[in-house]
């Protein structure tokens, strides 16, 4: 589970205003590793300091994600060559969080490069689909080409809104968050439904073939 709202200022808020994009840089690597943060809140946040001027938008965006897909990366390759023995075992430490590891395993399992793209917006679930992408040997340029386009549609995303929000950061993005989750919930059937007719497509195809 992530730290809550409150918590969360008062752990990191002042950090991140005084030690600005590196501080970005070192959180996002290790949450995304596995450190329990709200990362969602950390982009909004960020973009709330870039309208108040005390960051700029672009090297804000950058680093957020810069650190997003370095952790995706050193993850994929730990899951490449630990295997699945070491994640057991890594997983098991987050107690709660080990019943969301073996879900998002099941769920890699169904849909695959997908969960790449599409577990960025699924907090929990995006720290775990990196091993499982390097597990399962999935090709490298294939797990660049989802996990860093779905970095930075997600960095994007947040960044940007919290940059317009400004003040109303903290007010409106409970609201907003709980909206996206319901987005990407549907975008996430879409995505399953549409993998569950290719699979069937092509177990159909040899039988076509065959008559």
């Amino acid at each position: 589970m992530g730290i809550g709202l409150q918590e969360f200022m008062d752990m990191f808020g002042g950090y991140i205003a005084d030690y600005g994009y590196a501080a970005l840089y070192s959180l996002f690597f290790l949450g995304i590793l596995g450190m329990p943060l709200p990362e969602e809140t950390l982009l909004v946040f960020s973009g709330f300091l870039v309208s108040t001027g005390k960051l700029r938008y672009l090297p804000t965006l950058a680093f957020c994600y810069l650190g997003s897909i370095s952790a995706m990366t050193t993850a994929y390759w730990i899951g490449r060559t630990l295997g699945l023995p070491f994640i057991e075992r890594y997983g098991k430490r987050f107690g709660l969080g080990y019943t969301l590891y073996k879900r998002t395993e099941e769920w890699f399992s169904r849909i695959g490069k997908w969960a790449l793209a599409v577990g960025y917006f699924i907090p929990g679930v995006r720290q775990f689909t990196a091993y499982f992408a390097g597990i399962t040997k999935l090709s490298f340029p294939s797990f660049m080409l989802y996990t860093y386009i779905g970095g930075l549609c997600w960095s994007v995303l947040f960044v940007t809104l919290g940059k317009f929000l400004g003040e109303r950061w903290e007010q409106l993005f409970g609201i907003i968050s709980r909206n996206l989750a319901v987005f990407f919930t549907i975008v996430l059937g879409a995505v399953i439904a549409l993998s569950f007719y290719q699979r069937r497509k092509l177990l159909s195809k040899p039988k076509q073939e065959g008559s």
